[in-house]
């Protein structure tokens, strides 16, 4: 058993620089947000394992990813998955569990091993809150995976008072903390033509540009946008309209009903050739927010989310905010954000919006870009996380 000399140096209360903390991320390693904070969490020097149910495609770099064992069928890999995942902790000794969603993750939660307790983080993704609203099944998974966390930490104050609301969590245990910007986008230079990325991608120097910052789903109303710039594009000439496809999900199933929402959003859009492009391939996180400083308007437009950092990166990038008037987007707009909150019927709102839209004026460009940075810039996000490990942690020791 390690001394107190030995546990102080590792958690930090005291003497040298506190000792890298040992992480487990449970946590879809396709992600590119769990990707982004196994990255920023590694940079700081900590040891990172990603447990996935999912492979993890891409090869990390900095930290290790591991998957659930492959089985012939859903109940035999869940049965495997309790056997594995209790093995990947002992073999990783984590100070402090990180659960992102409360999907198949929140699931694997539940089967962590039981005796002396590691600290459990659970941040919920708005998407899995609002299926878990539709689906008695996935609700008893949130509400357990939730009540056994010893933090619950959420991006929107929205969110955090669902959680405290409806799954009896306590208000002592939620923690509100937003992803942020990465500080290389916040601190990018201009030295990239705007034209120069526009060109890349088949878009028009001279034009209005549109772009979605989501992924091309049914979640976020991609088929509603086209609409409403269909609606407007025969007296908006100069409007162009730029959609990503995005991420791609692992699971088959998933996959492929996003796949058929492409190919029906993409014969849609052959429409109107020349004043649409779907972007196919998937773009890094800098190229996203390239696209985004090429472009004049942004929209993100769903029924439900938290604090997206899409629309943190396109307000940090400089566009016009076209948003779904929902209560996350209303905190921001509370917060200081400059944006237009779009009421539904979507359609209709949003193809009003887009009549009249433009660039931002310098001064809301800057007024925005100064929010950003000064309250969402990436480093102070990870650096509270952190901080968050390490109090829990601490807890867990003494």
């Amino acid at each position: 058993m390690p001394d107190r000399d030995q546990v102080v140096r590792r958690l930090g209360t005291g003497g040298p620089p506190a000792a890298p903390l040992r992480v487990a991320l449970l946590a879809p390693a396709t992600s590119a947000h769990t990707r982004r904070w196994a990255d920023d969490l590694a940079v700081r020097g900590h040891e990172v394992t990603v447990c996935s149910w999912h492979e993890p495609g891409l090869r990390p770099e900095g930290w290790r990813a591991v998957s659930v064992p492959p089985g012939a069928c859903l109940p035999l890999r869940a049965v495997r998955a309790g056997h594995w995942l209790r093995r990947e902790m002992r073999r990783v000794r984590p100070d402090v569990v990180h659960v992102h969603s409360l999907g198949l993750h929140g699931a694997l939660s539940l089967l962590l091993p039981a005796g002396p307790a590691v600290p459990v983080v659970i941040t919920p993704w708005g998407s899995e809150l609002r299926a878990a609203d539709r689906h008695p099944g996935r609700a008893s998974v949130a509400r357990l995976a939730l009540r056994r966390a010893d933090r619950v930490v959420p991006t929107s104050r929205e969110v955090a008072e669902h959680v405290e609301s409806r799954y009896r969590v306590l208000r002592s245990r939620i923690t509100v903390l937003s992803w942020g910007v990465p500080d290389v986008l916040l601190d990018a230079g201009s030295d990239v033509d705007p034209r120069t990325t526009r060109a890349r991608y088949g878009i028009p120097a001279g034009a209005t540009v549109v772009l979605s910052v989501r992924s091309t789903s049914e979640v976020y109303r991609t088929h509603e946008i086209l609409a409403a710039f269909t609606r407007v594009a025969r007296v908006r000439t100069d409007l162009f309209l730029v959609l990503l496809a995005g991420h791609r999900p692992a699971h088959a199933a998933a996959g492929r009903a996003q796949q058929e929402y492409l190919d029906a959003l993409r014969a849609r859009a052959q429409q109107l050739a020349g004043r649409v492009t779907v972007i196919d391939q998937p773009l890094r996180q800098a190229e996203v927010f390239g696209l985004m400083r090429a472009s004049d308007a942004a929209i993100s437009v769903p029924g439900a989310d938290q604090r997206s950092s899409s629309v943190l990166e396109a307000a940090a990038a400089g566009c016009r905010l076209l948003l779904s008037d929902i209560a996350p987007y209303r905190e921001l707009v509370a917060d200081g954000l400059l944006a237009d909150l779009l009421p539904d019927p979507l359609v209709g709102s949003l193809a009003d919006a887009l009549s009249g839209t433009g660039p931002l004026e310098a001064a809301d460009r800057l007024a925005n870009r100064e929010l950003i940075s000064r309250t969402e810039r990436g480093s102070l996000k990870v650096a509270e996380l952190e901080g968050l490990y390490r109090d829990l942690a601490r807890a867990g020791t003494a």
